[in-house]
């Protein structure tokens, strides 16, 4: 398959993965519902520095959200965390630890085989795979010694490999809405996570120097009962058509496609409200409520981080499927990488 083909050639999920995302033919493009048990990519020597990973995950409660993710930059690994306790949502806890050339920081070959961990000092967040992720955490917050340990289970996939250029090619794996349970401590306090539902983002990529994107994840409960995950985005992985080919939602598990939305941010996107709608029809109609935000704003000159991630509420319908009051994330982020 081309690069051409495989940026228009996406309006279905093939149900089986290949092993490896490297063939005998090359890089093989495409979205399937299992994740890829091999996705090295073929680098050339000066683009180890060049090649992005990251292990993003967050576990959803009705009384706890927690977020958190190991990044590798290549020349800088980064660590973070932060809890939201959803009885006073604008009382955010966080984490983050940067360490130059990654020291400290071990990242698994793929998002179902190994382990990825980050220790410095008495710190140490671990994410394993052995028939489902396995997060331990140990860390120490401005407000408190958070620890413990939760298992979060796989369903089905959006594993997409798409095409970026120049021989180049990214694979992120996503899943929303999947069961947790185990338990996390913060000093006294017990957050049982028993019932719980969690989302995963697992991206490898030989990214643009210069790469924007827009994003909305949530894992919620429909009046149902059923689990419910979404994953938004857009100026990234896109179509030809400009649609995001990594838009999708889950319902009990099962994974359906989505068409290209657009993201309306207000003026003050960390406390007003975002409108999410499909490009084309109504598949998609959102409002987000934040609660409160992370953000950050890094200007090194060759190396810049702009982005602001608002925590909060998605009001609305997706194919059909109300959201009310559902929990969850945005984002708008700029990087010079």
């Amino acid at each position: 398959m081309s690069e051409k083909q495989a940026a228009v050639d996406g309006s279905t999920i093939e149900a089986e993965a290949p092993e490896r995302l490297m063939g005998a033919e090359g890089i093989r493009f495409g979205r399937y519902r299992e994740p890829i048990l091999d996705p090295r990519l073929a680098l050339r020597p000066w683009e180890r520095f060049r090649l992005k990973e990251w292990h993003y995950s967050s576990v959803t409660t009705d009384r706890v959200f927690v977020a958190f993710g190991l990044v590798s930059l290549g020349y800088m690994a980064n660590a973070f965390l932060y809890l939201v306790d959803r009885r006073r949502p604008e009382q955010l806890l966080e984490y983050e630890a940067l360490s130059p050339l990654g020291l400290g920081m071990r990242f698994a070959p793929s998002s179902i085989a190994g382990r990825t961990s980050f220790r410095k000092g008495r710190d140490r967040l671990e994410i394993s795979y052995d028939e489902c992720w396995l997060v331990r955490i140990d860390l120490h917050l401005p407000g408190g010694h958070l620890r413990g340990s939760f298992r979060i289970e796989p369903r089905e996939s959006l594993a997409l490999v798409h095409p970026l250029g120049d021989r180049r090619a990214a694979y992120t794996h996503k899943a929303a809405g999947l069961p947790v349970s185990g338990l996390l401590q913060l000093d006294t306090e017990r957050y049982e996570l028993e019932g719980a539902l969690g989302v995963l983002d697992w991206t490898r990529s030989l990214a643009d120097r210069e790469t924007r994107w827009k994003w909305a994840s949530s894992a919620t409960r429909l009046e149902s009962g059923e689990s419910f995950g979404l994953n938004l985005s857009a100026e990234v992985y896109d179509d030809e058509a400009g649609d995001s080919r990594e838009n999708a939602f889950w319902l009990g598990g099962k994974v359906r496609a989505l068409g290209g939305v657009r993201f309306e941010l207000p003026r003050n996107p960390g406390c007003e409200d975002w409108s999410i709608r499909s490009r084309e029809g109504e598949e998609v109609a959102l409002r987000f409520r934040p609660l409160g935000a992370r953000s950050q704003q890094v200007n090194l000159r060759l190396v810049r981080s702009d982005f602001v991630q608002p925590y909060g509420l998605f009001d609305g319908y997706v194919a059909g499927h109300r959201l009310d009051a559902a929990f969850g994330v945005v984002e708008d982020h700029l990087a010079l990488w």
